[in-house]
């Protein structure tokens, strides 16, 4: 009876300030939308500059030069990015001259015969001052793109003077060459099967409010913890706490009946930021039902025995509660919750093991993600490790807060 007593005095504690309770609940679906709206382009795109537009002219008006020009915006990592504007040698020295492209490409005339005879006539590029930058980046995709054909060109005259040292036939070595220089020559331009695609962090498919959901929820579910914290100290500057001692298991049952409270709080605001979250940005929520009890459970065990650890500390110093909020900011930036943890470093990543934060939001995006095969068994049985070893080491710190 008394630690029902004690968790409802609790709650009413935590609803006694409403408008900052509300805040905690209604404040994370304002910034899920913001990082969502506005954010989602920068921290996931590779892209970190402005687009730009370039002339290309082609005196040579070969199947090959043809090729040299569609790369340069056709490719993934340059669609969107750059504009091509094909023109001849007047109309792009005027687009130059009135700041209309950051640099102009120029192929001679008999560019693609000189690769094949070995004379390697020189492409021109002529960057804009005014726009430094983006010139740059075009002269090094233009450079990238001569020295891939460069080595398809050393790699025909490697097959064909290993064809003739052999001893192969004039009508043989003019065959082996024709087929070297299709081979070669068009991998070289193409260039599609030197680049490998590295996958970086696997994140099931949710969209972007979904992902900013399981990232930001955490963190408030936090912030509210870290509110929670500071009441134990509040009772043991009252005198509460030296009462309670007096009663048999009266200290005992106070601590218990705290934690089971934040818990409670913490499992509730994490299903109604979910919950409204959901009904807002119409988030699937597709996942069986047990796994949203497993991940919502091992959430707000987590947090909550990292909020009872912030509690005990608070008894030995009132910097505690900014111990909370400080440590509840850099989990969350280890963590993932508020840069994505793939564009972290590998030292980073490596720690974000042990934060509650990383386990409750890939929890989450499996809970999201609608795909059953997908198991949260790893992810809960991380946050009830975690909350353990946050729980272990607040009781050894309980015997000393008796202590004069």
């Amino acid at each position: 009876m008394r630690l029902i007593t004690i968790i409802l005095k609790e709650w009413m504690l935590y609803w006694r300030d409403k408008k900052a309770a509300l805040l905690l609940f209604l404040m994370p679906l304002f910034f899920i939308w913001l990082f969502a709206q506005a954010l989602s382009p920068y921290l996931f795109s590779s892209r970190y500059s402005q687009t730009f537009a370039i002339a290309f002219v082609d005196e040579d008006q070969t199947l090959n030069t043809q090729m040299i020009s569609q790369q340069l915006e056709e490719l993934d990592y340059m669609k969107g990015f750059i504009t091509v504007h094909r023109v001849d040698r007047k109309r792009a020295m005027d687009m130059l001259a009135q700041n209309q492209i950051a640099g102009c490409i120029i192929i001679p005339k008999g560019f693609t015969a000189s690769l094949y005879s070995g004379d390697n006539f020189s492409v021109t590029f002529i960057g804009n001052r005014s726009q430094k930058v983006q010139a740059d980046q075009a002269k090094n995709q233009l450079i990238s793109a001569t020295n891939d054909l460069s080595a398809g060109q050393s790699g025909v005259k490697a097959v064909w003077y290993a064809a003739r040292d052999g001893g192969a036939t004039p009508q043989q070595l003019d065959r082996i060459l024709k087929e070297s220089v299709f081979d070669f020559m068009t991998r070289a331009l193409g260039r599609n099967e030197i680049y490998d695609e590295v996958t970086l962090a696997t994140i099931p498919d949710v969209s972007f409010p979904e992902y900013f959901t399981a990232a930001l929820t955490i963190v408030f579910v936090s912030f509210l913890g870290v509110r929670g914290s500071r009441l134990l100290a509040e009772e043991k500057e009252l005198g509460v706490l030296d009462r309670f001692r007096t009663l048999p298991g009266g200290v005992l049952s106070l601590y218990v009946g705290k934690f089971i409270a934040m818990f409670l709080l913490l499992l509730l605001q994490t299903a109604l930021i979910v919950g409204m979250a959901s009904l807002m940005f119409k988030n699937y929520l597709g996942a069986a039902p047990l796994s949203f009890i497993l991940v919502f459970f091992g959430t707000a065990f987590s947090v909550a025995a990292w909020s009872f650890l912030l509690a005990v500390i608070g008894l030995f110093s009132r910097g505690a509660e900014l111990l909370g909020y400080v440590g509840t900011f850099f989990l969350a930036l280890i963590g993932g919750n508020i840069y994505p943890l793939f564009s972290l470093s590998e030292s980073l990543q490596t720690a974000s093991d042990f934060t509650f934060n990383k386990w409750a939001m890939h929890g989450m995006l499996k809970v999201f993600s609608g795909n059953h095969s997908l198991s949260v068994w790893p992810e809960t049985m991380m946050l009830l490790a975690i909350g353990g070893a946050l729980l272990v080491a607040a009781v050894v710190l309980l015997p000393l807060t008796g202590r004069k």
